[in-house]
């Protein structure tokens, strides 16, 4: 996940719109409690990631890590909800079977469950789609440079855009390790190859991590940098970004009514 320069209307905007539209759509992800009016905000949010016209293989692991993520929700919710009432769908283990029936009280999946199950995915999904797109969208000095408008201390900024930086820098070197893992006879394959790849992963990959963040910690440190730069661009709000913020409030303002005002 990294800045992709295209020449769409999201690209075009300010990042001060972009960030206090991702706060307002952040707000909308916590109002919103419909299964319904989540799964619009999730689609209006899956347009606007096409929109940003990412590359097919972007588009392919998100959707493809989406499903799964829903499918594992769903199914966990399905077994464990424990909120009235629910209507069991299926029943696996009734409640009389035996000593494991009255221990687990019976074991089956609840139409409550996979609803609830698909409504907290969705938010999840919006979740990610709009981080995706804010950084997708915003080049990383136009991010600080925003957040600092809005009032956000520069080092702080600083350390959020590196952070968002440094994950694609840290898949890339997972692949690496590995392949390398691979080519010195490590077999993957299956749960326990899964594991035990993650097991010969993860302490380089933490090693390897140190190791950057202290190399850009000392490139810092030889530049002089304090948190201080000299603004070479400067930020304007066109009518796009008052039209963006007028949506957004007006997303806002009819979500509040509807949730607090007619319960």
């Amino acid at each position: 996940m990294r800045y992709i320069s295209r020449a769409t209307p999201f690209h075009s905007l300010d990042p001060r719109t972009k960030i206090l539209m991702s706060l307002a759509c952040a707000c909308l992800i916590v109002i919103l409690n419909t299964p319904i009016s989540l799964f619009c905000l999730f689609v209006v949010l899956l347009l606007a990631f096409f929109s940003i016209k990412p590359p097919f293989s972007v588009v392919k692991t998100t959707l493809y890590l989406m499903a799964i993520a829903m499918v594992a929700t769903m199914i966990s919710q399905g077994f464990f909800y424990y909120f009235q009432p629910r209507t069991p769908l299926v029943t696996i283990i009734p409640e009389d079977a035996g000593l494991f029936g009255r221990l687990t009280g019976g074991i089956s999946v609840y139409r409550e469950g996979l609803i609830y199950g698909a409504v907290q995915s969705m938010r999840f999904f919006s979740a990610t789609l709009l981080s995706m797109i804010i950084v997708m969208s915003t080049y990383p000095s136009d991010l600080i440079l925003g957040l600092k408008k809005l009032g956000v201390p520069e080092k702080i900024g600083f350390m959020l855009t590196v952070s968002i930086r440094f994950l694609p820098v840290l898949a890339e070197e997972a692949k690496r390790i590995l392949v390398a893992q691979r080519l010195r006879g490590l077999r993957i394959k299956g749960l326990r190859g899964s594991i035990r790849g993650f097991r010969f992963l993860i302490e380089p990959l933490i090693i390897d991590s140190l190791r950057k963040a202290r190399r850009i910690a000392l490139a810092a440190e030889v530049r002089g940098y304090t948190g201080k730069r000299t603004e070479i661009k400067k930020l304007h709000f066109f009518w796009m970004d008052w039209v963006a913020l007028s949506i957004i409030s007006l997303a806002i303002a009819l979500a509040v009514k509807n949730r607090f005002m007619y319960e």
